[in-house]
């Protein structure tokens, strides 16, 4: 086990195994997740997040504790310790995000600021006008345009680096967040490439029903996008993080090989 193994393609090749792998043996909490989000988008507002929050410990608790050879239950139905661990580590990682969401917000507004003062002698921070006067300049743009993609470079980099969190927890049976940082060292890149190739075709799929629909059709949409996302995504991504926490180099818990 080394490199080879965890290579994009073979990593890809065991996120695509997982679909008919996982998804037969967890219908039922993947339908659940389902429901739960639709309607949370029905609802509208917070009623979203919420929905999400229970829709992902539903099918999470399920996908990886059937990746794992976990108890089944009612094809995948039930509310065990892998959906408390899920909703724990949804629960964390939200809050890292938050903080450095936070930390980045401030160090983007003071490079902008910054950018504008050299820009503009005699800036003055609390005129909207001023802010586009200073801005305006194709050198002055670019600068200020830097720090908001570093941010989000950063952020793409601390999602990969905590992607093993979910299974580093159900695999250890207990709450492993920051403590599964090391198990993604190097491999960053690799998480960032299949994330964007798994999760891509239902956030377009969502984003181009809300442009392009009303309504019933912009529902149904979104029912779409969330069937697509709880039946193949998730599935995918978590026998992608499966495969990678298996052949992490240093694993709080040893694990049998894949089938």
């Amino acid at each position: 086990m080394g490199e080879a193994s965890i290579a994009i393609g073979a990593t890809a090749r065991a996120g695509i195994a997982g679909v008919t792998r996982l998804t037969p043996r967890t219908w039922a909490a993947l339908a659940a997740a389902c429901l739960v989000g639709l309607v949370g988008r029905y609802l509208g507002g917070a009623f979203v997040l919420l929905a999400d929050f229970v829709a992902a410990a539903l099918a999470y608790g399920a996908l990886y504790r059937a990746a794992f050879d976990g108890p089944a239950g009612l094809a995948g139905l039930r509310c065990g310790r892998e959906e408390a661990l899920m909703a724990a580590v949804q629960l964390l990682l939200g809050l890292v995000f938050l903080v450095v969401i936070a930390v980045l917000l401030v160090v983007v507004g003071a490079v902008a600021l910054g950018v504008a003062r050299a820009a503009a002698p005699g800036f003055d921070a609390t005129s909207s006008e001023a802010w586009r006067a200073a801005l305006s300049g194709p050198l002055a743009a670019f600068a200020a345009s830097l720090a908001p993609l570093a941010s989000l470079a950063v952020l793409a980099w601390l999602a990969a680096r905590l992607a093993l969190a979910p299974a580093a927890s159900i695999a250890a049976g207990r709450l492993q967040v920051l403590s599964a940082f090391d198990l993604t060292k190097g491999r960053a890149g690799l998480l960032v490439a299949l994330g964007l190739v798994f999760y891509l075709p239902s956030v377009l799929i969502a984003a181009s029903g809300k442009a392009a629909f009303d309504g019933a059709g912009a529902f149904l949409v979104q029912a779409a996008a969330v069937g697509l996302y709880y039946f193949c995504v998730a599935p995918a991504w978590t026998a992608a993080c499966v495969h990678v926490y298996r052949h992490a180099p240093s694993l709080a818990v040893a694990q049998p090989p894949e089938a």
